[in-house]
């Protein structure tokens, strides 16, 4: 597994973990965000993805995926941390916090839920896996920059497409594959469990992705101190779609939730 750490032992740490179809470039500006706080970062790939190996089997389970982190965390002796997660990351940082409360002072969400995903919602996944497997990733990322009209319009900017296609290009077809099947694998009862738990939870998705809107409004109904940010003009990928204002949200999430925390917890 390829991790990346920046900052001190000393500080305190934030962990990044990148949605299906990322890596460590995608938190380019979220990283200098952090550091500017004094914090230390922990970014890392999923399996399958960029630099971290798949395994011998190439198949994997949410369960999987959270043991990883369990392992990367016991590995550099960090006991107490924040969590950042995008996509499948928002989903295993809830998984992990739900597992080891003890573990976790701050949950921040991005384009995802504690919720379980209807198979309605996942059932696109058939198409973007026989995209992959029969005309490979940099044909799925030209199509994922074309599947709504948010997204179709953020991506007409050659920077953002340029961004885009370089990072999820990285991405192993058998990575990919195996992460949107481990989406069938998450825990029904993780939102009752965050539900009883005393950290901050903070939740950033864009206006226009439905699913995640949807399910991000459910978890919120479910843990009413979970704070909500929308943000204009973004869909799935607003990380990138609107860069500047997921910036700003992402900058009001840490202050309202880390820094307190960070600052305790040292």
């Amino acid at each position: 597994m390829y991790y990346e750490l920046f900052g001190t032992d000393n500080q305190y740490p934030v962990v990044l973990i990148h949605p299906i179809g990322g890596n460590i470039d995608i938190w380019n500006d979220e990283i200098d965000i952090i550091r500017q706080r004094g914090f230390r970062v922990i970014a890392y790939e999923l399996r399958g993805h960029n630099r971290s190996d798949i395994g011998k089997v190439q198949a994997y389970t949410m369960h999987d995926l959270v043991n990883d982190l369990h392992t990367l965390l016991n590995e550099l002796s960090i006991e107490r941390c924040s969590l950042v997660g995008h996509s499948i990351g928002g989903q295993i940082s809830c998984i992990y916090s739900a597992a080891y409360p003890e573990r976790v002072d701050n949950l921040i969400v991005i384009s995802s839920s504690s919720e379980v995903i209807p198979d309605a919602d996942l059932e696109k996944h058939y198409t973007t896996r026989e995209i992959a497997r029969t005309r490979g990733i940099g044909a799925l990322a030209e199509e994922t920059m074309k599947e709504h009209e948010v997204a179709r319009n953020a991506f007409k900017n050659e920077k953002k497409r340029e961004t885009f296609t370089r990072i999820f290009s990285k991405t192993s077809v058998e990575g990919f594959a195996a992460a949107t099947v481990a989406l069938y694998s998450i825990p029904k009862n993780t939102t009752e469990i965050l539900k009883n738990c005393n950290f901050r939870l903070f939740g950033i998705v864009g206006r226009d992705d439905e699913v995640f809107v949807r399910l991000m409004q459910q978890m919120q109904r479910e843990i009413p101190r979970m704070k909500l940010k929308m943000v204009d003009e973004g869909d799935h990928w607003l990380i990138i779609e609107n860069h500047k204002a997921f910036d700003d949200a992402f900058a009001e999430a840490l202050d309202s939730t880390i820094s307190l925390s960070g600052k305790l917890s040292l």
